[in-house]
C-alpha cells in the first residue's frame, strides 16, 4: 500500500512510487492519508508513506490520520513528510528552516549494512526537497545523515518502520525494492 500524504488529487510524490512498484511486479493500492484510519487494519505486506509538497503545518496537521504507525507490525517506509510526521510521532523535534536541502546531495550510511541500503555506497547521491527537518526520536537507530542534516534515514529499534529524509523515489529506487524485499520476507 501507498499512502498518500499529499492533498486528494495531488500524486506528484506517489506516481513515482507506483511506478518502482509495478515495474518490479508488485500490486500497489494509492490510499490517501485520511482514508486509512477507515480501512480497518492495513491487509498489506508493506505501507510506504509518501512525501508532501506542503509545508509548515503538515506534521500537526497529520498526526490524527497516522495513529496506526504506532499499532503497525508490518514493514513501513516513510519519506520526506512521512520521516517528520512518523518520526515527531515518536517524539522527535520538528526543525523548521534549520537544516534545508534542495536539490540533489550526498549522505553518509552510518548503518551501511542494513538491508534498506543493500547495494549502496556507504556515500549516496539522494533527491532532497526539503526545508523542515526532525531530530532522532528517542531509542531510534541512525542510518544516514549528511553535511547538512542530522537525521537523513532512521528505523525503529524494534519494529520494521523505515523512514528517510530524501526521496528515494526519484534517485534511489533501489531502496524502495530492498524495502520490497523486506516486505515479503
Amino acid at each position: 500500500m501507498v499512502v498518500n500524504s499529499a492533498e486528494k488529487g495531488i500524486t506528484e510524490f506517489t506516481d513515482p512510487v507506483v511506478t518502482i512498484l509495478d515495474e518490479a511486479g508488485v500490486n500497489a493500492r494509492v490510499v490517501e492519508y485520511m482514508e486509512i484510519p477507515g480501512i480497518g487494519g492495513p491487509d498489506f505486506s508493506g505501507i510506504i508513506v509518501s512525501g508532501s509538497p506542503c509545508g509548515d503545518d503538515i506534521v500537526d496537521h497529520h498526526q490524527p490520520w497516522f495513529r496506526w504507525v504506532k499499532s503497525c507490525d508490518i514493514p513501513v517506509l516513510g519519506f520526506c513528510a512521512g520521516h517528520h510526521v512518523i518520526g515527531t510521532m515518536y517524539g522527535a523535534e520538528l526543525l523548521r528552516s534549520v537544516e534545508v536541502e534542495i536539490g540533489d546531495f550526498y549522505i553518509t550510511l552510518d548503518r551501511p549494512d542494513d538491508p534498506l541500503f543493500s547495494g549502496c555506497d556507504r556515500r549516496v547521491s539522494v533527491r532532497q526537497a526539503h526545508r523542515d527537518s526532525i531530530t532522532l526520536p528517542p531509542g531510534f537507530i541512525l542510518l544516514a545523515h549528511s553535511d547538512i542534516c542530522r537525521v537523513e534515514a532512521m528505523k525503529h529499534p524494534t519494529k520494521p518502520i523505515y523512514t528517510t529524509q530524501f526521496h528515494p523515489e526519484i534517485l534511489n529506487k533501489n531502496m524502495i525494492l530492498n524495502f520490497v524485499k523486506m516486505c515479503k520476507g
